[in-house]
């Protein structure tokens, strides 16, 4: 024969560690509600550009090491471009690679938040006949950074 006490101790146990498990459960359910509701932090937006000067079609084909940005053709004239927060650890680096037709003209590091992150939030580059001209924020001054191949 079973002691009701010892049958109301385990009712009363149980009836505690299901509480306790429901109690638990909501605690983690609206942790979970704010963790997502909070934007993750994002550094600064910064812009890319690259326009073509030349008079042949262009070929640019930019990758980062988690995005790749696929193989664009531009006209003279054309740009192609795109925007980006920087890492918190400021080592975000986009490169590009540039041909005319099957002639390979380089591949170059079109950001690097080394580099780049305190000099301009808009990258712009321009491909001219001797190679890549950079410019920042101030349009007016042009640097030629790479030579092509």
């Amino acid at each position: 024969m079973i002691n009701s006490s010892k049958i109301n101790l385990y009712s009363y146990v149980c009836s505690i560690f299901i509480m306790s498990i429901v109690v638990i459960s909501l605690i983690c359910s609206e942790a979970l509600q704010i963790q997502q509701a909070k934007e993750p932090f994002r550094g600064h937006l910064t812009r890319v550009t690259i326009q073509n000067y030349n008079d042949y079609l262009l070929g640019i084909h930019c990758k980062s090491r988690d995005d790749d940005l696929g193989f664009h053709i531009l006209a003279k004239g054309e740009l192609f471009g795109w925007k980006f927060h920087v890492n918190f650890r400021y080592s975000m680096l986009y490169f590009c690679g540039f041909s005319q037709g099957q002639i390979n003209k380089g591949v170059f590091i079109i950001y690097v938040a080394s580099r780049d992150f305190y000099r301009y939030a808009n990258c712009t580059w321009k491909a001219e006949k001797d190679g890549l001209h950079g410019y920042g924020d101030i349009p007016t001054r042009d640097y030629l950074f790479y030579n092509w191949l």
